[in-house]
């Protein structure tokens, strides 16, 4: 499963904020994957599972666990200045707001089932 966002439809932003930006999306086969915030700056496209999402959005995972349980072998990065495909085992990726739950990055007046 290879993350490149210009294939990838979007289901729901679940987080956007000044911090940190969060978005769920999926393929044309159904796969899901997932938009987040990387230091120092730019986003990263990976592939998740419905299992691992929602531990994630149970508050059993952090974010940044769900990254490095990916079943993706590449991930896409985007910058201002720069798009590509990386081996996410190549290379040192964190999350922006890593370490949080999503129950510590939503706010809980904006969560809604869908």
């Amino acid at each position: 499963m290879v993350a490149e966002h210009g294939t990838l439809v979007r289901v729901k932003v679940l987080i956007s904020n000044s911090l940190v930006h969060l978005e769920l999306l999926e393929n044309k086969e159904g796969n899901l994957f997932l938009a987040s915030s990387i230091q120092p700056e730019g986003i990263v496209y990976y592939g998740t599972t419905p299992a691992l999402f929602c531990k994630f959005w149970e508050g059993r995972m952090s974010l940044q666990t769900l990254f490095n349980e990916t079943p993706s072998h590449f991930v896409e990065i985007v910058t201002e200045t720069k798009t590509a495909l990386y081996n996410r085992n190549d290379i040192e990726i964190v999350l922006v707001l890593g370490e949080k739950t999503f129950g510590d990055l939503a706010d809980p007046d904006s969560i809604e089932v869908w």
